[in-house]
């Protein structure tokens, strides 16, 4: 099934030959199609029905096109308008354009044009739709989050956790828009260079909120731990090669030695996760700091390290980025902040609980260069 055969087209002219004629063809095309002899008419039907695209004259006797375009945005302002004028009113037309509507067909009709402006217009259209879907199923989503939190007491101060919800979701929602914008760019003139640049932010922001989806999750519950005996340095090993090329590629380093080989108790699935979100965000931070220039220090580099005493298992993550101020670190202790541009701050706040749950300790401190040092501590329990 194909775009057109879902989408609903409402042809308005008062010349009955020409809604005929189009009209014929436009269903060929497998729209359905309804036609309206005046403006009055077809904000008539437009109260009855729901339409993807209105196809418009200019000049018709009471409501032209120009007042049927000001009431279908104000009414239905999701709702596509193709203006159709002589080369006389091509003027018109353009103010039309700013009005809102999504294009323009000078008189006599090219049928291949209105075909492409029809196709165009309805993509426009079903995008929209889906992005406001998204949109309020990831609301939905952190709104039932939310009352989970509420409900287990999880945060003495619930007013923080709702204002960084709220701030995620501006964020994705921010981003989100400006793909729509993108793309809409690469549809309207027909720029396959914006298509990709769109299409690739908007794969962006599905990243986002699959992250925020997956750190609400684990804030909501309490983390289901599976210990068994590993070497605590394949963790940080791991980190260090999956991260290394993303480093390369953007001008900086991962330094990492392996330390030697030993065992402890651990549930390695939630160490990863904790050194990766911490690592992710250390290389964010270098990637940050050198696509701005402010990298004054020489090379970024972002520093793994794990060792093993009597009593703890030590796993450093350290970067030359973008550093904090004083306060921002007292911030971090208190609960959620971020400093990233579309960061939400919950992956730092999983991250804190889970060290936790896991026995352990988080500490942040001022790293190499003005960067971060973070240092998550472990009880260390010798393997068998």
């Amino acid at each position: 099934m194909n775009i057109a055969s879902r989408s609903s087209v409402l042809l308005v002219d008062d010349e009955k030959g020409i809604t005929v004629v189009l009209g014929a063809y436009i269903t060929d095309l497998g729209y359905v199609v309804d036609t309206a002899l005046s403006g009055e008419e077809a904000i008539e039907k437009l109260q009855k029905k729901s339409y993807e695209v209105v196809v418009s004259d200019v000049r018709m006797p009471g409501m032209d096109g120009v007042a049927l375009l000001k009431e279908i945005k104000k009414q239905w302002p999701e709702t596509a308008v193709i203006i159709t004028t002589g080369h006389a009113d091509v003027s018109i037309a353009v103010d039309c354009l700013r009005l809102g509507a999504t294009d323009f067909i000078t008189k006599p009709v090219n049928v291949e044009v209105l075909e492409f402006a029809l196709r165009r217009s309805v993509e426009r259209v079903v995008m929209r739709r889906q992005l406001v879907d998204h949109t309020m199923h990831l609301e939905s989503l952190v709104e039932q989050r939310t009352r989970e939190l509420v409900r287990a007491e999880r945060f003495a101060v619930m007013g923080e956790t709702v204002a960084g919800l709220a701030h995620a979701i501006k964020n994705i929602a921010g981003g989100l828009e400006g793909a729509l914008f993108v793309l809409e760019k690469g549809l309207e003139l027909d720029r396959k260079d914006y298509l990709e640049q769109g299409w690739g932010m908007v794969k962006r922001d599905v990243t986002r909120v699959r992250d925020l989806t997956m750190n609400l999750l684990q804030l909501s519950r309490p983390l289901s731990l599976r210990p068994k005996t590993i070497d605590p340095g394949a963790p940080m090993c791991e980190i260090a090669e999956l991260l290394t090329a993303r480093m390369h590629e953007a001008g900086g380093k991962i330094i990492h030695a392996c330390m030697p080989q030993t065992s402890a108790l651990l549930d390695e699935q939630a160490v990863h996760t904790c050194l990766m979100n911490l690592a992710t965000n250390a290389v964010e931070a270098v990637e940050e700091a050198i696509q701005s220039g402010r990298r004054e220090f020489g090379d970024g580099k972002v520093m793994l390290h794990t060792e093993c005493d009597a009593l703890h298992v030590r796993y450093l993550v350290e970067d030359n980025g973008r550093g904090l101020s004083s306060e921002l670190f007292e911030q971090l202790e208190e609960g959620l902040v971020t400093t990233k541009d579309r960061g939400s701050g919950f992956g730092l706040m999983a991250t804190r609980k889970a060290v936790r749950e896991m026995g352990g300790e988080l500490i942040l401190e001022h790293g190499i260069e003005g960067g971060v040092r973070a240092v998550i501590l472990l009880p260390y329990v010798a393997g068998e």
